[in-house]
């Protein structure tokens, strides 16, 4: 073989060895394994506990907007990786915020907005227990005759009392 024809061909056969080379990379990469059906209903169960950031009230489960179904895409490798629920909501939570969650923990403010409402229902019903009980327990103190009389006859008076100044009233 002649030297010249050798300089020729050893980049033809250095580009045929690269490409050989990751030809087997290609190959050799695993393909995604398929999830089992208790692993896919954790994925579902994960996914609706997750707020689509575009979406109103819709879960990454429910939407079919594009960042959903990557963000649950996220969601079935971190299960395939064999991580748990709370830890894929805390990888969601750090990333985005609370606020992705549909059931934000209830701590500082938002732990005061769920159990104020509470308080101001039972605060209510106590004050409203309070009220009819006052309202349907007999007197404390019974009236003597001498104040009962004079009721009397404040009420008797007022029956004999002209009435009021105003327009006349019309007779049925």
């Amino acid at each position: 073989m002649s030297p010249g024809l050798l300089r020729r061909l050893l980049p033809l056969l250095c580009a045929v060895l690269l490409g050989l080379g990751a030809a087997q990379d290609i190959v050799s990469v695993p393909a995604d394994q398929p999830l089992s059906v208790e692993q896919e209903r954790q994925v579902e169960r994960i996914g609706m506990k997750i707020h689509c950031p575009i979406c109103s009230g819709e879960s990454i489960a429910q939407s079919q907007t594009d960042i959903s179904r990557n963000m649950m895409n996220e969601v079935r490798d971190m299960v395939r990786q064999g991580r748990s629920e709370a830890e894929i909501l805390r990888t969601f939570a750090s990333s985005y915020g609370d606020r992705i969650l549909l059931d934000p923990p209830k701590t500082g403010i938002t732990s005061l907005l769920w159990t104020l409402p509470i308080l101001l229902a039972a605060a209510a019903a106590f004050g409203w227990w309070t009220y009819t009980h006052r309202a349907t327990r007999a007197p404390e103190q019974e009236l003597t005759a001498d104040q009962e009389a004079r009721i009397q006859a404040l009420l008797n008076a007022a029956d004999r009392s002209p009435p009021p100044p105003g327009p006349p009233r019309k007779s049925p």
